[in-house]
């Protein structure tokens, strides 16, 4: 043992023990692992020093380990030779789930992390809860590990089959602490007549057939009927938290043999994974989990990018519009190439074969990405080349390219270049003695081939960086004109090059652009190290591995293979450009005042009419529920509510979410201020929110520093639900006030996202919200809740059980009503679930702005359903929920989209609308606004392409952003005539002056 009090150099000679002592947050402390151990993605990678049970004694004593962790019988050996060799092994070896959670409970204790071993069990506890059967006859499941000779599963599986609802034909074994007595004879098996078969051998593929074609088997119900399937040994055979997502298919598909009469519940831990079923054309309805079902996710992302630059080759929307959505685009595939494209790779890199629900490896999608991306590149600059940039001429906006410029525009240029440009500059060599320097992410570089006179056989490379700190359009002055004449900076570089290389010629020069993997691995550890760890994983971020080569057209080949050898890239990562590297660098002419009639107008939020500015907010809330329905109503009510709050003398304590804010936030101003005053504050900041990681830490710091309590969330769960608490002494009692909204308190992107926003006084809320809180901030289990739906507690078994009550009351002959908007649908056993709902006759509306897996209209699984999209001036981002309940509608808001991340792996708060007249608004204006829409409405259709929604016969155009922008104007109008109204009677009843 080390001089600390636990061990710091830990070898985890199980699957198992390695993925506890991650999930745990001290992977950092490994120093060597199984073979078997299928590695997270960006968990950093260690020595492979052990089989299933075997290992290399020198290799373990080599990496200087204070502790060994074994987690099986048949590592015995290895272990005693460890003993003897003067090391400290700690053997797991579990066989039933109550073991397994004291072992995770012991390994938390022995490493120090007690607290997250309990936050772990507690999780694991509430994933494998027992279905209810409720008399029902359980289906008679058979569990093989082993098939020569055949070995049934060992204690624990047997236990996860009775809690999923089926009976264990081996029942009688699962106490069995040997393996050989777990053996059993096909004969056995044979006479048992199983139902159900799930394999997993250990690690090896199982083959469906072997076990189909085993004598006298093809009369067992099982194979008759096709319901074989493997679980991946991963998931079902390791002594730990992977088994939740074992129990997760196992409950799938023994509540699939069990419906319609059974509802099943879904793990909360991990999305299950898919299975492999042996003979589809034996079921006698469709497999929902078909491949053909599901539309490829990245494919799903990159349509609708599609749909964004629709926008921009709009020729309705004002040019500079248009420009607008140009660079949108570039910035969406910047961070789509960062985060999605970097994990594929990765997954090539490590020959990973897992396949998504659509059946597409990891080779095959990106071989599919780069072919939609190059489509959609070059679409993007031939309407820059062809289209965008004439009109702008037209306008008087020219953009110049230095050589066709005047005499004059080079003079004042080539001065600018002197002056400005030069002095920031840094030439950079590249040869045996200088290395190629350390390029940051999406920087704007020029690579250059050069030549000495004397020596012209002899080529030479260098880079010129272009640093952040110029601005990337330069404006050349044209005073006597009501002309705007720029040039680009590269393009102002590339023309004045050879400044930087006396001596030298310069043959080719080429701007370039490179993207990095951007994805944040946090290993995470205690609350008060986890801000100093995404520190410094985001200066490894500018850092991380090239994904992709942004070059000018006609770079050539040899020159562009230098930098694909120095980057560890291939020819299928670059892709040519026709213009400017990055078309955010155009942004600037979208903001020339001059030509606002080139722009959309301008619009300014409306003040909900009963949340009055200076108004008395609480008195407000003690009488009604407020909903605000955000850019048309302004955000800037929940800010004065907050602000109100923290100088309010009754305000004794404020709680709140901070998943992202704006630069210089009035939110965290408030916050400040109210604990100066003297308030219990408590803030909940998300340091891993992507992108805004940095802002978040800056924040954090400066709350700390004014007495707030800053709590950085659960270990390994992001915390994304956006919840605001104020607890007031009014004069009858303690009150708590909430804002619970779909999103950020972010004042700047509520002017452009659409966005929902409730607040109350509420109870019931009142109370589970302080629990949720509680649950957040400190050590207590999260104990159920009966009004919200959280995260990753019980929100996708609410939804499964919302969705199957409509299939149900389908089923009678009622009517059965399912409308969802989202950013995204991924979840598979969601849209299953949808799918099962549509073929009992549920109609449905799916209003999806991203991401959608689902395959509308295909016949006999999705007849029903209708998935559209919108994208328009603002970002589509609330998220509503809305189910029939035969007549008696329930809707929910919330700040969940149905992708696994947000189900298992994010603190989610989806919150019932519980005021009638709120409901209405809702369930007869909002909703039906969204669903009309053949304007900006795309429709999916089941060969996954959205086409432009037609409006019905008779109905005028109607477009969902307008008709909401319409309504706040009329409701302002109105406003405004009661005001004048009411000015106008109080002074007909002043009395006259004498």
């Amino acid at each position: 043992m080390s001089r600390h009090a636990f061990p710091q150099r830990l070898v985890a000679l199980g699957a198992d023990g390695a993925d506890i002592l991650h999930r745990l947050g001290v992977w950092n402390r490994v120093v060597g692992t199984t073979a078997f151990f299928p590695l997270p993605k960006g968990a950093p990678e260690k020595p492979r020093v052990s089989g299933f049970c075997s290992g290399n004694i020198d290799a373990i004593l080599k990496l200087k380990p204070d502790m060994v962790i074994t987690s099986t019988d048949v590592q015995h050996q290895l272990a005693s030779d460890l003993i003897k060799a003067g090391v400290s092994v700690w053997a797991m070896n579990s066989r039933t789930i109550a073991e397994i959670y004291e072992a995770i409970r012991n390994l938390g204790q022995l490493v120090r992390r007690p607290r997250q071993a309990e936050q772990l069990v507690a999780q694991m506890e509430a994933a494998l809860q027992p279905v209810a059967v409720n008399g029902a006859p359980r289906p008679r499941v058979y569990f093989e590990e082993w098939p020569d000779p055949l070995i049934t599963g060992i204690g624990w599986v047997s236990e996860l089959i009775e809690l999923a609802g089926g009976e264990d034909i081996f029942a009688e074994k699962r106490h069995q602490k040997k393996t050989e007595a777990r053996m059993i004879t096909p004969e056995e098996v044979l006479f048992r007549q199983p139902e159900i078969i799930f394999a997993s051998w250990c690690g090896k593929p199982v083959h469906l057939g072997e076990i189909t074609s085993r004598s006298g088997w093809a009369g067992i119900p099982a194979v008759r009927t096709g319901r074989l399937f493997e679980i991946p040994s991963d998931d079902i055979l390791q002594s730990g938290p992977s088994i939740v997502r074992g129990y997760g298919l196992l409950k799938r598909e023994i509540a699939r043999l069990t419906s319609p009469s059974h509802k099943s519940h879904h793990s909360r831990v991990a999305r299950p994974a898919r299975v492999r079923v042996s003979s589809p054309s034996a079921m006698t309805t469709p497999d929902l989990s078909e491949p053909h079902l599901f539309i490829n996710r990245e494919l799903s992302w990159l349509a609708f990018n599609r749909r964004v630059l629709e926008e921009a080759q709009d020729t309705t929307q004002p040019l500079l519009e248009r420009v607008r959505f140009l660079g949108i685009v570039t910035s969406n595939l910047d961070e789509f190439f960062e985060v999605r494209v970097a994990g594929i790779k990765q997954q090539i890199e490590h020959e990973s074969d897992d396949a998504g629900p659509d059946g597409m490896g990891a080779r095959q999608t990106f071989e599919a990405i780069r072919q939609d991306v190059l489509k959609m590149i070059e679409d993007q600059y031939q309407l820059w080349n062809k289209e965008l940039l004439p009109a702008l001429s037209e306008h008087g906006v020219y953009l110049h390219d230095f050589k066709s410029m005047s005499k004059a525009d080079q003079a004042w240029a080539s001065d600018y270049f002197r002056k400005e440009v030069f002095p920031v500059l840094t030439p950079l060599a590249v040869d045996a003695s200088h290395p190629f320097p350390q390029l940051q992410n999406k920087s704007h570089n020029l690579f250059l081939r050069l030549q000495r006179p004397e020596r012209r056989h002899e080529l030479l490379h260098a880079v010129v960086q272009i640093p952040r700190v110029l601005p990337r359009l330069v404006r050349i002055p044209h005073p006597q004109t009501n002309e705007w004449h720029y040039i680009l900076i590269q393009n102002l570089i590339q023309n004045h090059v050879h400044d930087l290389f006396p001596g030298l010629e310069v043959e080719q020069v080429y701007g370039f652009r490179l993207t990095r993997n951007s994805d944040l691995y946090i290993d995470d550890e205690e609350a008060e190290n986890l801000l100093r760890t995404i520190e410094d994983e985001l200066r490894k971020r500018a850092r991380g591995n090239a994904v992709r080569l942004e070059i000018e057209q006609g770079c050539p080949v040899d020159m562009r293979r230098v930098l694909l050898d120095i980057f560890k890239l291939s020819e299928e990562d670059v892709y040519e450009v026709n213009g400017p590297l990055n078309f955010l660098h155009l942004m600037p002419l979208a903001s020339i005042d001059a030509l606002a009639s080139l722009r959309d107008k301008p619009y300014v939020p409306i003040v909900s009419r009963v949340l009055p500015a200076g108004g008395d907010y609480f008195e407000v809330l003690r009488r009604q529920d407020v909903l605000l329905h955000h850019p048309y109503e302004s955000f800037a009510s929940v800010v004065e509510f907050l602000e109100h709050a923290a100088s309010d003398p009754a305000v004794l304590a404020i709680k709140m979410t901070l998943y992202r804010t704006s630069g210089d936030s009035p939110i965290v101003h408030s916050l400040i201020h109210a604990a100066e005053l003297g308030k219990q504050v408590t803030v909940l900041v998300e340091l891993r929110a992507r992108f805004d990681e940095a802002n978040n830490i800056n924040w954090a710091r400066q709350l700390e520093e004014a007495g707030v309590h800053v709590v950085y969330g659960l270990v390994g769960l992001k915390t994304h639900c956006k919840v605001l608490m104020i607890v007031r002494r009014d004069e009858d009692r303690l009150r708590h006030y909430l804002h619970l909204g779909t999103g950020n308190y972010h004042p700047s992107t509520a002017r452009f996202y659409t966005d929902l926003s409730v607040l109350t006084s509420n109870e019931e809320l009142g109370e589970e919200v302080g629990m949720l809180f509680n649950t957040l901030t400190g050590l207590s289990e999260f104990t159920g809740v009966k009004q919200l739906l959280v995260a990753p507690f019980q929100l996708h078994d609410s939804f499964l059980k919302l969705i199957q009550h409509e299939r149900d009351l389908a089923k009678q002959g009622k009517e059965g009503r399912i409308i969802v908007k989202l950013n995204s649908l991924v979840e598979e056993t969601l849209i299953m679930a949808l799918y099962e709902a549509s073929q009992a006759g549920v109609k449905i509306d799916l209003v999806i702005r991203g991401i959608c897996c689902l395959r509308p209209g295909v016949p006999g699984v999705s007849d029903n359903i209708r998935v559209i999209s919108i994208v328009g001036r603002f970002l589509e981002h609330s998220r509503i929920f809305y189910f029939g309940n035969g007549g008696k509608p329930k809707v929910y808001l919330g700040s969940a989209d149905w992708m696994p991340r947000n189900l298992f792996r994010r603190v989610e708060v989806v919150f019932p609308v519980l005021d009638p007249a709120l409901r209405k608004r809702i369930t007869e204006i909002i909703i039906p606004g969204y669903l009309s829409d053949c304007v900006k409405a795309r429709v999916l259709g089941s060969d996954g392409v959205y086409r432009r929604a037609k409006c019905p016969p008779g109905q005028e155009p109607a477009q969902a952003q307008l008709t909401f922008r319409n309504l706040a104007r009329k409701a302002a109008s109105r406003r405004l005539e009661t005001k004048a109204e009411k000015k106008a009677a109080a002074g007909a009843e002043k009395p006259a002056a004498i």
